[in-house]
């Protein structure tokens, strides 16, 4: 019985995670990539998206607000860091954990005062 419950809590939680995110306004599907490279001391959960690009995800979400919109309120309604300004409206934004970026970046993009909102993810090279 606690293996069939296991087994359960481990379908949900993988279900609830999402695999996805927002590119302008379109969804961008992910798939998990099997291997995890070491940078700065600290494992990078890696996905391959629907171009076949691998994608490296971080604590780091890229948040370009409407004009109106309060930095400060969205750091706090999302438990966000602020880490820099790089344009006019243009943020860099840590995540408590870098579990949680994906997700994040998903409900910034569909907030009424976010313009867009994405994972700041590291790109990497293939070798041929």
């Amino acid at each position: 019985m606690k293996f069939l419950q296991l087994i359960l809590m481990t379908t949900l939680f993988g279900i609830a995670q999402d695999n996805y995110y927002y590119q302008g306004n379109e969804k961008v599907f992910l798939k998990p990539y099997r291997t995890s490279v070491s940078r700065n001391l600290s494992q990078i959960e890696y996905y391959v998206n629907e171009n076949g690009t691998l994608l490296g995800v971080t604590d780091k979400i890229i948040v370009k607000l409407k004009d109106s919109a309060s930095m400060e309120k969205l750091l706090k309604r999302y438990s966000l860091f602020a880490d820099r300004k790089i344009g006019p409206n243009l943020y860099v934004v840590k995540t408590k954990d870098k579990s949680t970026t994906i997700e994040i970046a998903n409900q910034l993009n569909v907030n009424e005062n976010v313009v867009y909102a994405q994972p700041d993810f590291i790109r990497k090279k293939f070798q041929r």
